[in-house]
C-alpha cells in the first residue's frame, strides 16, 4: 500500500520544501514488532496502576476514546479488554536513531524534534534525487519496509504547514501542499490544528468569532496584533501557510528521558532526592551506552491536583556524569516544588546531545578523573551482570520507598 497523496499535488517547479515526519502509534508500532499476535488489538503503553498513565495507544483502543495522558483508571474503565505493556524505551530510541537515518540518506539537514517525530529539508535534495514529494514518498515507504513501521508525513514550504499536513494524513499517509496553495489547503481547518492552540487557549479565539486557520488569514494583522500580542505575528504567517521568520537550527539527536508515578503523593525531602537520584542514574547509564553527552536539563513536576511545570537549565560543557546531571537536577526541582500538596510524578530529561563521549581536561582535577572512572567501572559491571546489580545508595533507597507491593520495584537487601 503506497501512501496518499493529496488532492493539492500539481506539477510545478518546487522550491523550498520542508518534510515534516510523524510516527504513527510509534511506541505500540515497536511492541507489535516484538509481538506481532497483538496487530488489530486494543494495545495500551503505559503504567497499569491506581496512579498510572497512558503514555499511548494503538488505534483500536483509540476508538474506545483512550489518549495520551489519560489516567490509567480511567482508561482500564473504558476499554476493560485492552492489553497493557510497559515502555521499552532502548527499543524506542533503537527505532528512533534508524528512523532519522534514513531520513538523513536524502539530506544532511534533519530536525529531530522528539523521539518520533521530526523535519527534513528537502530543498537542495532535489537535483539528486528528484521532486520533493517523490523523496518524501521514499521516505515513508522505507521506514514501513526497512523497519516495519508506519509513519505519515507533509510537505510544504514552512515546518508548521508540514506539521499540519502529517497529522492530516495519519495513519500512514502523505500530504503534500505545493508553493501557492498553502492557504487554500489550511483555510477551512478549524483553529485547533495550529500547534500551540489547545483547551485552554480556544475559547479566545472562538470570542472573537475565529473557527477556522481561514478566518485568521482574512483578519487584519494590526486586529490580530491588539488581540494576541506578539503571539500574532506566529499565527497569522501560520494562516498564511508562510514560513517562520527563522529556520531552525539543527538538532544532533532527540532527548532523552525518564519519569516515575508514584503510588501515593510524596512530600519528603529526602525520598523526592533519593527517587531524583534514581532516575538520574538511569538517565545517565543510558547517555554513556550512547556514547552521549547533553547540556539541557529539564525537571518535570506534577502535584496532586495534576498540575504539571517543567524547568529546564542549559550549561555550556556537555555531560554524562550522574553527579553533573543530578546537581543541577535537584535545583530545579526544589526550587520549584509545590508548596501545599505532594508529588505525584517526578521526571527528567536531557536534550542538546552531542554524539561524542566527554573528553576528560589536562587540567581536569583529580576527583573528576575518579569519577570517570567510577562511571566507567560502574557501567561495565551494569553491562556484564545487569543494570540493578550495582547503583548508588540513595538510588537504592528509592526503589525501597517505592510501592513494596511491587515485585518489580522491591527486592531485599
Amino acid at each position: 500500500m503506497k501512501p496518499l497523496v493529496s488532492k493539492y499535488a500539481q506539477n510545478q517547479n518546487l522550491r523550498h520544501r520542508i518534510m515534516h515526519l510523524d510516527m504513527d502509534a510509534f511506541y505500540v508500532s515497536v511492541e507489535l514488532l516484538k509481538r506481532p499476535e497483538l496487530r488489530g488489538q486494543a494495545v495500551i503503553i503505559g503504567g497499569k496502576s491506581p496512579r498510572g498513565v497512558v503514555s499511548t495507544c494503538s488505534y483500536a483502543a483509540r476508538k474506545f476514546g483512550v489518549h495520551s495522558g489519560m489516567p490509567s483508571v480511567r482508561a482500564m474503565r473504558i476499554c476493560p479488554d485492552a492489553v497493557w505493556l510497559n515502555c521499552d524505551f532502548p527499543a524506542y530510541n533503537h527505532y528512533s536513531e534508524k528512523v532519522f537515518s534514513i531520513m538523513r540518506r536524502y539530506s544532511p539537514e534533519v530536525f529531530p524534534l522528539s523521539i518520533d517525530e521530526g523535519r527534513v529539508d528537502l530543498t537542495g535534495s532535489q537535483d539528486l534525487f528528484g521532486p520533493a514529494e517523490k523523496i518524501a514518498h521514499r521516505i515513508v515507504n522505507e521506514i514501513r519496509d526497512e523497519l516495519g513501521l508506519p509513519a505519515s508525513a507533509g510537505l510544504a514550504n514552512s515546518g508548521v504547514t508540514a506539521k499540519i499536513a502529517a497529522e492530516m494524513a495519519k495513519p500512514f499517509g502523505l500530504i503534500v501542499v505545493f508553493p501557492g496553495k498553502e492557504k487554500a489547503f489550511l483555510a477551512p481547518l478549524p483553529i485547533q490544528y495550529i500547534p500551540g492552540v489547545g483547551k485552554v487557549s480556544l475559547p479566545g479565539f472562538h470570542k472573537y468569532g475565529y473557527q477556522t486557520i481561514g478566518d485568521l488569514a482574512s483578519e487584519s494583522p494590526d486586529i490580530l496584533a491588539k488581540r494576541f500580542g506578539p503571539w500574532a505575528d506566529s499565527l497569522y504567517r501560520t494562516a498564511m501557510g508562510e514560513p517562520k521568520k527563522a529556520r531552525p537550527t539543527p538538532a544532533v539527536a532527540p532527548g532523552r528521558s525518564n519519569e516515575t508515578t508514584f503510588s501515593h503523593d510524596i512530600k519528603d525531602p529526602e525520598q523526592i532526592r533519593s527517587e531524583l537520584r534514581r532516575l538520574v542514574e538511569k538517565l545517565g547509564f543510558r547517555l554513556r551506552k550512547s556514547n552521549m553527552t547533553a547540556r539541557t536539563v529539564t525537571v518535570k513536576i506534577r502535584d496532586a491536583n495534576y498540575h504539571t511545570i517543567t524547568r529546564s537549565q542549559t550549561f555550556d560543557t556537555p555531560t554524562n556524569r550522574d553527579h553533573i546531571l543530578f546537581e543541577i537536577a535537584e535545583t530545579l526541582v526544589f526550587t520549584n516544588l509545590p508548596k501545599h500538596s505532594g508529588l505525584r510524578l517526578l521526571g527528567i530529561s536531557v536534550q542538546k546531545l552531542q554524539t561524542r563521549i566527554e573528553q576528560p581536561s589536562l587540567f581536569e582535577s583529580s576527583a573528576d578523573r575518579q569519577y570517570g572512572k567510577l562511571y566507567s567501572t560502574v557501567d561495565q559491571i551494569k553491562d556484564k551482570f545487569g543494570k540493578k546489580t550495582v547503583f548508588f545508595g540513595a538510588a537504592h533507597l528509592a526503589r525501597m520507598n517505592r510501592n513494596k507491593d511491587d515485585k518489580r520495584y522491591f527486592q531485599p537487601v
